[in-house]
């Protein structure tokens, strides 16, 4: 499969926030390099893929692509296997190293014969559409907590976000995570996706009591698909069940906006299993994501020595292949 430079990507339907170009826009405000590829016809590829490349310090430019490429609607397993092998090739041609975790097609990792580095984990997709099919979804608790929101206190108004870079909410949900020590995305990253992909790229729903916020979630918005992005709430808000009621309203807002699907992040069920039930309970379900794989000199003899064949996408000793290699 022949893989080629473009200029933006072109539109294969909803595609995860990884291979959109309003995050590859986004990375490249703060100092990403991004190329983007496509596979197949011009104005009709089957496949692209969005990849940010990193010079590490005396190894040189490694291309990383996340939960890439994307595939047109329909195309097979094997092909998009082989479309996937192509594309590392391609990239190696120019970059030091691939690393590469990508979204499963048929409920199969496309990426073979490549060294694991991280077991792939479980990202929460929650379908959109009819606002009784998306309540059917729903576990019996995550419902009444609804109910019990929607009988309460707050008031809940949506909005794009402002552009600001010192926002109150990207301030406190800062500090939130200092105190709760958990991984994110910079701030400044946030301010670039709305600063150079408009006020339309963004959605942010607030549940206040009187004038006072006491909750907020902020999606980002990208194509038909839209991916939680952060949220913030203070005792009050945890009380009144505020991020249950946001979240039934933000769901219902993108779906008559036409969005297929909003991810909710990673479900961690060792570290954040309350996390993941409020996920889970909003009606979302589990998508298995691709092992994060490796192609750099000498990893091939590594693949081959831990049992990864041409044609595995994973080892049952995956983890372990990690572990070694840490």
């Amino acid at each position: 499969m022949d893989w080629q430079i473009i200029d933006r990507p072109g539109d294969l339907g909803p595609v995860p926030m990884q291979q959109h170009c309003h995050y590859g826009r986004a990375c490249a405000g703060i100092g990403a390099r991004v190329i983007r590829l496509a596979a197949g016809r011009p104005g009709d590829p089957v496949g692209t893929a969005q990849v940010l490349v990193r010079r590490w310090p005396l190894l040189g430019d490694f291309a990383l692509i996340a939960r890439g490429p994307a595939w047109a609607p329909g195309v097979p397993l094997d092909e998009a296997r082989r479309g996937t092998a192509d594309l590392v090739r391609r990239l190696r041609r120019d970059c030091r190293g691939v690393m590469i975790a990508s979204d499963p097609v048929e409920g199969q990792d496309p990426v073979a014969g490549l060294l694991p580095m991280v077991t792939g984990g479980c990202q929460a997709r929650l379908a959109l559409g009819p606002a009784e099919e998306m309540m059917a979804r729903q576990h019996g608790k995550w419902r009444n907590r609804l109910r019990r929101g929607q009988d309460g206190p707050l008031r809940v108004d949506h909005a794009p976000l402002p552009e600001e870079a010192d926002h109150w909410l990207l301030l406190r949900e800062e500090t939130q995570s200092k105190r709760r020590n958990y991984r994110r995305l910079p701030r400044s990253f946030t301010y670039a996706w709305r600063v150079l992909n408009g006020a339309k790229s963004t959605r942010l729903f607030v549940a206040r009591y009187g004038r006072e916020p006491v909750a907020a979630m902020l999606f980002l918005l990208h194509g038909r698909g839209a991916s939680y992005h952060l949220g913030w709430s203070d005792e009050l808000g945890r009380q009144t069940h505020a991020h249950t009621l946001l979240m039934w309203e933000a769901a219902c807002w993108l779906a008559a906006r036409g969005h297929a699907w909003a991810d909710l992040g990673l479900l961690d069920t060792e570290t954040a299993p309350g996390l993941a039930r409020f996920k889970l309970g909003s009606g979302a379900v589990p998508v298995r994501l691709g092992a994060t794989c490796l192609d750099a000199p000498g990893t091939g003899a590594v693949a081959r020595l831990f049992g990864v064949r041409s044609g595995d996408p994973e080892p049952a000793n995956a983890a372990g292949v990690g572990m070694v290699l840490r």
